[in-house]
């Protein structure tokens, strides 16, 4: 490999270098109440996001831009809505600490090492952990919803019985919400929480609902307000008949997830194929360089 991609990658790198090493010093311990409690399992390198969080604080990085405001609506479904804005403010920390931190890293070691291939390998891995971290959040959402959505007609259905034997709707909520720890449960049990608290039951319903953010769950309370003032036989009526009708989602549900088993197993496969390629390619392309 000729001198001139060492001179180039540490033209590249320098900046990026005192650029790090300026974030580190003045923001070393400036934000510290925000990762104090970070789980190392939950962030890697938790330690260092003052970095990215300082990037942000230069830059005057907008946390309520539409993009943003979306980004935390998602998360609040996640995390809650009171601690919403705060784990997104830790995941673009996460996010710019990780660039900020590993680009210059890389270009370094690959300038050391006076090889292009290195560089090209090191970006790659790059992008690929950022696109890692922006989607982590939507798995556990897209997760999320399935739970709520998979365990809805089992909650139907047993205040449909409830109801059917005499109890008051406000009383089978709360009876059936301590069925489990699972999501909708624990959601059933902040609505139970807030109606403890003076809320109405009409108001922690919809709180609920927005809460879970589903369809069928703002579809099922929706109904239930309405079918609330008509007694218990409506409203064990209206009860039994959704929860036929969830219990039939469910039942597609639980076929479609097997049908896109056999189409997820493409991904690794492919991965596998490119892995191969990028090993076949790289090579070619460091040899092309060295040429000039």
């Amino acid at each position: 490999m000729t001198d001139w991609f060492q001179v180039i990658s540490m033209v590249v790198a320098t900046p990026l270098v005192l650029f790090w090493v300026f974030l580190y010093l003045k923001y070393h311990h400036t934000f510290d109440a925000y990762i104090a409690n970070l789980s190392p399992d939950d962030y890697k390198m938790p330690e260092l996001f003052f970095i990215g969080m300082g990037f942000m604080n230069q830059v005057h990085y907008n946390l309520h831009s539409k993009r943003g405001l979306q980004r935390i609506k998602e998360i609040s479904e996640v995390k809650g809505r009171k601690y919403a804005e705060y784990y997104y403010y830790i995941d673009r920390g996460a996010v710019f600490t990780y660039i900020l931190t590993l680009t210059p890293l890389t270009v370094v070691l690959a300038a050391l090492a006076d090889n292009a291939q290195m560089l090209i390998i090191g970006v790659c891995v790059v992008v690929l952990l950022i696109r890692y971290l922006e989607n982590e959040i939507n798995d556990r959402l897209e997760a999320r919803r399935e739970e709520l959505l998979m365990d809805l007609p089992q909650v139907l259905s047993k205040m449909a019985l409830l109801v059917n034997s005499g109890m008051v709707m406000r009383e089978a909520w709360v009876k059936t919400s301590e069925g489990s720890d699972r999501a909708i449960y624990q959601e059933m049990r902040v609505a139970s929480a807030e109606i403890a608290n003076g809320a109405s039951d009409m108001e922690a319903f919809r709180n609920f609902a927005d809460r879970c953010s589903l369809k069928q769950i703002r579809k099922m309370v929706s109904t239930l307000i309405q079918n609330m003032e008509k007694g218990n036989q409506e409203l064990a009526y209206f009860l039994d008949e959704m929860s036929r009708e969830m219990w039939e989602e469910k039942k597609n549900l639980i076929k479609q997830k097997g049908e896109a088993a056999g189409t997820k197993l493409m991904v690794p496969t492919a991965m596998i194929f490119l892995g191969i390629l990028v090993l076949i390619i790289v090579p070619v392309i460091g040899d092309s360089i060295g040429m000039f």
